[in-house]
């Protein structure tokens, strides 16, 4: 067996900055929903609903966390228990966080169906992402049957299922998007430079996410007398949601690098029902028609331009990544 953790800052320390990073998340996860919900009102109800459900389940999560950390620090403060017995509510961790991550990962999935028209690639994220789930179900049941820091050994098995499972998937998920985006680059600089800020933002959350996964791998494995790795394994959940709503709201800087506009909102605004406006700015003139889809045409005296307009909803979200091209030359 084990040792027993030898500190109360191997023990609790880890479970205390965990959630203090959870909980900091969470704030940001808050202003990135604010983002979305007033930004893109007009996104399928599927989608907006999916959006919801994270949120949902991020709040229970937080509040779960805080109510663990609460058990030991405070519930049973001067006892030997927050040395001995693993906090109560410990084995929803597992699956508070696959309810989020694995959702996530399904919706990346489909989005590289969408890009690559393969089924092939989708598959395995989906084989990776079920075998988390069944892992971390896995890991919750060891946890309840271990009770104690002594026992910790019974729950190995099932934690690295669960961790490698899910850094698997989205170490397939990072690779296949960066691999079809790289691939759609046409030679053209505004569209190369709009691809090429995609594969940065991409690998930014990404990396950061696989950073945390492989040290909560890493440091469970390594240094088996503490809870150290709960300082990344908290955090987790967050990062996923956060990855994916960003990933939502960076729809209008695809935009804004297509139109090389640093303030261009106003360029997309259209009278309701409205076929066609126009709006002059900085001595150009700007006709937009139609909805999504639409072209928009920029005049000025020596220089004739014409972009697709990707109309920020969900229709534009299949446009935006599932064509090659953000730009047309003019005929």
């Amino acid at each position: 067996m084990a040792e027993s953790p030898p500190t109360p800052q191997l023990v609790l320390g880890p479970y205390y900055f965990g959630i203090v990073l959870n909980t900091f998340l969470y704030g940001i996860l808050l202003l990135q929903l604010i983002i979305y919900y007033q930004g893109y009102k007009t996104d399928r109800p599927w989608l907006r609903y999916f959006v919801f459900y994270l949120f949902f389940v991020e709040t229970v999560n937080t509040g779960i966390s805080l109510a663990m950390i609460y058990q030991p620090l405070v519930g049973q403060f001067g006892t030997d228990g927050p040395m001995t017995f693993f906090p109560t509510l410990l084995p929803s961790q597992p699956l508070l966080e696959t309810a989020i991550s694995a959702p996530v990962q399904f919706f990346y999935a489909w989005r590289i169906r969408v890009i690559m028209k393969s089924n092939w690639v989708p598959a395995l994220i989906l084989l990776a992402t079920f075998a988390s789930i069944a892992g971390a179900f896995w890991t919750s049941i060891s946890v309840v049957e271990a009770h104690t820091y002594l026992n910790k050994e019974l729950v190995n098995h099932g934690a690295l299922t669960w961790t490698w499972s899910t850094f698997g998937s989205d170490v397939i998920i990072s690779i296949a998007l960066i691999t079809s985006l790289v691939r759609r680059k046409s030679g053209m600089k505004n569209t190369d430079d709009a691809i090429n800020r995609i594969v940065r933002t991409t690998l930014q959350t990404g990396a950061i996410t696989g950073i945390f996964s492989v040290l909560d791998v890493v440091l469970f494995v390594a240094v088996s007398n503490s809870t150290v790795n709960f300082t990344f394994d908290f955090g987790l959940p967050k990062l996923y949601s956060n990855a994916l709503v960003s990933t939502l709201n960076a729809r209008s800087g695809l935009v804004q690098v297509a139109l090389e506009q640093p303030q261009d909102n106003v360029l997309f605004w259209k009278e309701p029902g409205a076929g066609v406006s126009t709006v002059r700015s900085s001595g150009r003139q700007v006709t937009s028609a139609g909805s999504a889809g639409s072209e928009v045409v920029f005049q000025t005296p020596n220089i004739y331009s014409r972009t697709e307009f990707i109309e920020m909803n969900s229709g534009g979200l299949d446009r935006d990544t599932a064509e090659s091209g953000l730009y047309r030359e003019p005929k």
